[in-house]
């Protein structure tokens, strides 16, 4: 939203200079995200949250500059008044609405205007909100809109066939032209007026092009109504069509506003266009629009805001904010306008007086209570995950995350019977109608998508599953599963083993290993998993004295296998702290051998004492034979 300073004084004495009044708006909630200098003038390009639709206006933006600066509101003056005009002639105009689709119909007629290029000041204010002059019809639609937050629309009456309007809504594809040419198939459901032959708006989004005021027309049909922002929204995005009077309906349109909009667009019609009102005021509506009574208890602004705000601060706050407060009892009443749609129970009312108060005027405190002592149901320490997420990454593997829910056929393509399985009672297809029992499901769909597109495809998920037949006895268990494409059933238990060892895991990984395929794919319970994990590692200091290392080659048997010649060795002395398979050819095998006495420097007598006892262990146990 972009608001020209020029413009916001037509409305509100300013005393902060441009940086300081920025900063303050975007404390109070008006998020400025920059502030340009264009010519002799500052604007505030200022974020406006979806709850406050009437700071979508000049006016309502000035509204909460008085609140902060505590100065006077200045509203336009407006001279035409729409029930006590005496029109000349009344000219003949048939609505037909319903309030279910179109709460509030408010307009009037005006006849003899002149279409001509709008005067420079109202180019001038359009331009530096980033909008085109059309001519002076439209432009003071649209200028009134951006200063009191109500769409308005002209019609041109003499193109309204039978002059004839109806609000309905839109039949699927029926085809609408909007104002600027554009061709559109409307979803069903959109809001719409048709006069007797054709669809002449699209409501609360775009006028129609057959209805539209070009320099020919010489009456005018001024309508402002109050749109649901439901039906808005839907037409709006199955169109993606958005615009700015869409953007106000969405959030909320201020439906006691629309008789002043329109006292304002037809007091600057008479001004810049001429001509004269041509029929009495249309207001068509089942309820009225006023402002309603909330009520707030100054205790409980006490206890939830946990500071003691003077009372005189409250009332002066609440009064700023053109709330009429009223103090009885300890209990201030509110009136809250209609262009508040966000104030709705006592916490809105709370959150007022502390924005404009200022949150950093509250004391900083600590928060009070205990520390949890036990954890939190349904607790789970991601950290772990990330570490077993890390170790996959490392060994190739690539994470994905896939859906919890599984077709019938999915089952049965991994032999599993939809019976044992849960299923949802309303599923919204068929795709989606089993709760998954295991994560090989989605992990096969996810290999065969992506191996036509790469040589290698290596995945991994942790996720949950769902186990039991019947809601009784349902239960969620996180499991570990991975899928490829290229590594071979050897290469895949190395990961397993590698992923246990870095979770400080001694227990053999088969046994929480739930699916495991050669083709090669496997899954592991997690939940069980994640009890076993060591978190808690002892620290070990580096060793102040170095290491001896060595290589050794053997002639080793075929038949013996390296895990065993490795643990041989290291069961040999206590100073032999590693031992690792070098190098292999044919009968050869070469060991690298680490020494290391953290108390003192190791000799080479000592380690070739070692040596020998290495030699005669495994010829005697395995008939290996040191290499000279």
């Amino acid at each position: 939203m972009l608001a020209p300073l020029s413009w916001l004084k037509n409305y509100v004495s300013i005393k902060s200079d441009p940086e300081k009044l920025g900063l303050s708006l975007t404390e109070v909630g008006l998020g400025t995200e920059k502030i340009l200098r264009e010519k002799n003038d500052t604007i505030f390009e200022l974020e406006i949250t979806p709850n406050r639709p009437d700071l979508l206006s000049m006016l309502g933006i000035a509204r909460e500059i008085a609140a902060v600066e505590n100065t006077k509101i200045m509203p336009p003056e407006i001279r035409f008044s729409a029930t006590k005009a005496k029109p000349a002639k009344i000219l003949p105009l048939t609505i037909k609405t319903d309030a279910k689709i179109n709460p509030r119909f408010t307009g009037i007629i005006i006849a003899g205007v002149s279409v001509k290029e709008s005067p420079a000041w109202l180019k001038e204010k359009l331009e530096k909100i980033g909008q085109r002059s059309i001519n002076n019809i439209v432009d003071i639609t649209n200028f009134v809109m951006y200063e009191l937050g109500n769409p308005i629309h002209a019609f041109d009456y003499d193109k309204i066939s039978g002059h004839v309007m109806e609000v309905d809504t839109a039949k699927t594809g029926e085809l609408f032209k909007s104002v600027d040419g554009i061709e559109y198939h409307l979803p069903e459901g959109a809001v719409i007026i048709r006069d007797k032959d054709k669809v002449i708006d699209l409501c609360g989004i775009k006028g129609g092009f057959n209805s539209g005021t070009f320099s020919d027309t010489k009456t005018i049909f001024i309508r402002v109504p109050v749109e649901l922002p439901l039906l808005v929204r839907k037409a709006s995005q199955h169109l993606s069509l958005r615009s700015d009077a869409s953007s106000i309906f969405e959030r909320g349109v201020n439906a006691g506003g629309t008789i002043q909009a329109l006292e304002r667009t037809v007091d600057l019609i008479l001004d810049l266009a001429g001509g004269e009102v041509a029929s009495e005021l249309v207001d068509i509506k089942t309820q009225d629009f006023l402002p309603w009574k909330l009520t707030l208890r100054l205790e409980r602004l006490e206890a939830i805001l946990g500071i003691a705000i003077p009372e005189k601060e409250i009332i002066s706050i609440l009064d700023r904010l053109n709330l009429s407060p009223v103090l009885k009892n300890n209990v201030v009443t509110c009136s809250i306008p209609t262009y508040r749609n966000d104030l709705k129970i006592e916490e809105d009312l709370i959150e007022e007086v502390a924005r404009i108060y200022g949150y950093n005027n509250f004391p900083k405190t600590l928060p009070n209570g205990q520390v949890p002592s036990q954890q939190i149901p349904y607790f789970k320490d991601y950290r772990l995950d990330e570490k077993v997420k890390h170790i996959l990454t490392a060994a190739g593997f690539s994470e994905v995350y896939t859906y919890s829910l599984v077709s019938e056929k999915d089952l049965s393509d991994i032999g599993v019977d939809s019976e044992h399985v849960l299923r949802v009672d309303t599923p919204v297809s068929r795709e989606y109608e089993y709760l998954r029992p295991n994560l090989k499901v989605n992990l096969l769909k996810a290999l065969k998508l992506n191996k036509a597109n790469y040589s290698s495809v290596n995945l991994f998920e942790i996720g949950k599953t769902y186990q039991g037949k019947n809601i009784g006895e349902a239960k969620e268990l996180y499991h570990l599963a991975g899928i490829t494409s290229s590594k071979s059933f050897y290469e895949v238990k190395g990961v397993l083993e590698r992923l246990f060892a870095g979770m400080g895991i001694s227990d053999d990984p088969s046994e929480y290993i739930e699916i495991l395929d050669t083709g090669v794919y496997f899954e592991l319970n997690y939940t069980n998993l994640l009890e076993k994990i060591k978190v808690l590692k002892k620290f070990q200091p580096l060793p102040k004295y170095p290491p001896i290392m060595e290589d050794l080659a053997f002639t080793v048997p075929e038949t013996v296998l390296t895990g065993d010649v490795i643990e041989a060795i290291k069961k040999i002395s206590e100073l032999i702290v590693s031992v690792t398979l070098l190098d292999k050819y044919q009968t050869t095998r070469t060991f690298h051998i680490i020494y290391q006495d953290r108390q003192k420097n190791l000799t080479s007598e000592e380690t070739g004492k070692i040596r020998e006892k290495i030699q005669s262990v495994l010829k005697e146990k395995h008939q290996i034979e040191l290499k000279a």
